[in-house]
């Protein structure tokens, strides 16, 4: 499979139920946790896009906020141990997005960034579901 394709079929099966979910949250709760669920959902999906990670630490994005928060969370990665800790790189996808929610809810504290926790599990549901059927989308 050429990579445009893969890249298609990562959008359209990763993002197309993440946004009939954000859609449900944000028109019947308050819109900001349809934006902290996705927040949640889409830093874990978008570190597992094929080819995001060159462009990322590319030369072009060396000052982005986007390029050193993905230098910051592969200090993170570095930091979990390999093997037995399996379990431990899943809770690190959920640093950041889960820090900047963080600081969000302290500017208005009926924010709750459990939506983040939301996101991020159901992201991690895809991704269970992708290793159990062998999708290959990621």
């Amino acid at each position: 499979m050429d990579h445009k394709k893969k890249l298609q079929k990562y959008y359209l099966y990763g993002l197309v139920p993440a946004l009939a979910v954000w859609v449900l949250i944000s028109f019947s709760l308050d819109h900001v946790y349809g934006v902290f669920f996705m927040l949640g959902y889409i830093w874990p999906y978008m570190y597992h896009t094929p080819g995001f990670d060159e462009r990322a630490l590319s030369r072009n994005y060396r000052f982005s906020f986007l390029g050193n928060l993905f230098r910051f969370q592969q200090q993170i990665f570095s930091m979990v141990p390999e093997g037995k800790a399996a379990f431990l790189k899943p809770l690190a996808r959920l640093v950041i997005p889960f820090l900047i929610t963080g600081l969000l809810s302290i500017i208005n504290p009926t924010w709750s960034p459990l939506w983040t926790i939301l996101g991020w599990a159901s992201f991690e549901g895809f991704n269970y579901l992708n290793r159990k059927f062998k999708w290959d989308l990621m």
